[in-house]
C-alpha cells in the first residue's frame, strides 16, 4: 500500500510536514508489496505482439516456445489463399536463435553439425542436423555464416545447455538472442514484388538460400531467402525495437497487391503441405525422449539428410557412417487419406495392425484431401495403408478407416521457390 491508496486517517496520529526535513516517514512507504494474483501476470510476447493483436479479428491465440501468437488472425481459408495466391506475413519471431563467433566458431560447427560446412560462404544458409554419439538426432535447424567467425544457428526447440557443453575446448563465443531478435516471415509468390514495393533494390536477384543487409524505411534488416512454405518466400530478422514499424511498412506497401497477415495455423499447414517436420512435433530431441526407440536417426526423418559421412570427426559421425548403407527401421512419411472433408487422424494400419502414428495432420487445400505426418514401420511403408480416423457427425463423432497413400513428393513444391530471378509480377 501506498499513501496515495492508503484510506484516509489510517494513521491520524501521525502528522507529516512536507516542508520539513525531519518529517516523520509514512510508513506506508516500508511496507512490502501484495502478492501478485495470478490473474495479473502478463503474458509472454514477442517485440511483433502490439501490431498482431491488432491485426486479430478472432481473438485466438496459441503458445509457442512459450510465447503467445496468434493462431489465426482472420480465417484460415482466407490466409491460405493469400499464401499460395499473393502473399503472407507471420511472425516467427519464437524461433530459436543462437549467436555464434569466435576464432574456432566454424571447427566448434564441423563439430557438431552432421554437415560439412567448409564450403558455406558469407551471406549464405544451409540446413543443419545435429546428433548425439549414437546418432539419434537432437534437433535440426537453419545455419547462417554472417561473417567469417560469426554465424547464426535458428532452431525449433532450445539446445543452449547441450551447445554449451559441447564447446568445451574451442575458442567459440554462444550467445541466445532469441528475445532481442525478431523474425517476420514473409512468403508467397508476390514475396518479392512486396519487398521490391517496399523498398528493397534488386531483391528478385537474391539467391535461395542467400542473404544481404537491406534499407527497409530507414531501418536495417538482415533478408534472406529462406522459408518452410514450399513456395518463394523471404525471412527478415530485425532488431526487436524496429520490428513493429517493419511490419506495418510491409503491410502498407504490400496490402494492394494482396500481402496478408497470417497466424501460426497456416505455418503448420504450409509446412505440412511443403514436407518441413517439426522438432517436437513429428519427433522427439534424443535428450526428450524417454526411450531409445522413441528417439530418431536423420536417414528415419528425411529422404536425403544432410550427413557427411566423409568428414573426419563429428558428434554421432562413426554410428551414422555404420547406420547409413542399412535400411532404417521406420521411416517418418507424408500420408493422403481418402476423405473430402476435414477428419482427425491417428494411427497408421496395414490390415489390421498397426504400424505406424500420425504426428501431423491437416486438410490440405492444395490435394483436397487430409494429408499427415506418420512414422511408419520400413517393412510396411510399401504396401497398402490405412489411418483411423475420427469424424464429427452433430454433436458426435464416430470411427472409421481411411484408404492411404504415402505421397512420393511434397503436396506443395513451387518451382518458383528455386527460379533465379524472383519473378516481380503476377
Amino acid at each position: 500500500m501506498t499513501p496515495d491508496t492508503a484510506p484516509p486517517n489510517e494513521h491520524p496520529d501521525i502528522e507529516i510536514d512536507l516542508g520539513s526535513e525531519q518529517a516523520t516517514v509514512d510508513p506506508a512507504l516500508f511496507e512490502e508489496a501484495p502478492a501478485e494474483p495470478p490473474f495479473a501476470r502478463t503474458v509472454h510476447t514477442t517485440p511483433l505482439h502490439i501490431v498482431t493483436s491488432a491485426e486479430s479479428r478472432t481473438n485466438r491465440w496459441t503458445d509457442w516456445n512459450g510465447y503467445t501468437v496468434p493462431e489465426v488472425l482472420t480465417d484460415l481459408g482466407d490466409e491460405y489463399r493469400a499464401l499460395r495466391g499473393a502473399a503472407a506475413l507471420a511472425d516467427h519471431s519464437p524461433l530459436v536463435k543462437y549467436r555464434i563467433f569466435g576464432r574456432d566458431a566454424l571447427d566448434y560447427l564441423q563439430r557438431l553439425v552432421t554437415r560439412d560446412l567448409a564450403a558455406l560462404e558469407v551471406d549464405t544458409a544451409v540446413h543443419v542436423v545435429f546428433c548425439e554419439g549414437r546418432g539419434l538426432v537432437l534437433g535440426d535447424g537453419l545455419l547462417f555464416r554472417l561473417g567469417e567467425e560469426e554465424y547464426r544457428l535458428v532452431t525449433e526447440e532450445t539446445h543452449l545447455a547441450w551447445m554449451m557443453d559441447s564447446a568445451e575446448g574451442f575458442r567459440v563465443g554462444i550467445a541466445d538472442v532469441s528475445a532481442t531478435l525478431a523474425l517476420l516471415s514473409l512468403q508467397g509468390p508476390l514475396s518479392a514484388l512486396c519487398l521490391h514495393e517496399a523498398g528493397v533494390a534488386n531483391i528478385d536477384g537474391l539467391a535461395p538460400f542467400a542473404a544481404r543487409w537491406a534499407e527497409i524505411a530507414r531501418m536495417p534488416v538482415y533478408v534472406s531467402r529462406t522459408g518452410a512454405s514450399g513456395d518463394l518466400g523471404y525471412e527478415l530478422w530485425a532488431d526487436a525495437e524496429d520490428a513493429p514499424h517493419l511490419w506495418r511498412h510491409l503491410m502498407e506497401k504490400g496490402a494492394p497487391h494482396g500481402l496478408r497477415a497470417t497466424g501460426f495455423a497456416l505455418r503448420e499447414l504450409a509446412r505440412l503441405e511443403a514436407g518441413f517436420p517439426r522438432a517436437g512435433k513429428d519427433y522427439l530431441s534424443a535428450l526428450a525422449a524417454v526411450a531409445r526407440a522413441g528417439a530418431s536417426t536423420p536417414f528415419e526423418l528425411w529422404r536425403n539428410p544432410p550427413v557427411a559421412s566423409g568428414k573426419a570427426v563429428f558428434n554421432g559421425g562413426r554410428a551414422l557412417r555404420s547406420l547409413a548403407p542399412v535400411p532404417p527401421r521406420r521411416r517418418l512419411v507424408v500420408l493422403v487419406a481418402d476423405a473430402i472433408e476435414p477428419v482427425s487422424l491417428s494411427s497408421v494400419l496395414s490390415g489390421t495392425r498397426q504400424v505406424g502414428t500420425v504426428t501431423t495432420s491437416g486438410f490440405s487445400p492444395a490435394l483436397g484431401a487430409n494429408i499427415a505426418f506418420a512414422m511408419v514401420k520400413d517393412e510396411a511403408a510399401d504396401g497398402e495403408l490405412a489411418l483411423t480416423a475420427t469424424l464429427r457427425e452433430g454433436l458426435g463423432a464416430r470411427e472409421v478407416v481411411l484408404r492411404a497413400r504415402i505421397l512420393p513428393e511434397p503436396a506443395w513444391n513451387a518451382a518458383r521457390r528455386l527460379v533465379l530471378p524472383a519473378p516481380l509480377k503476377p
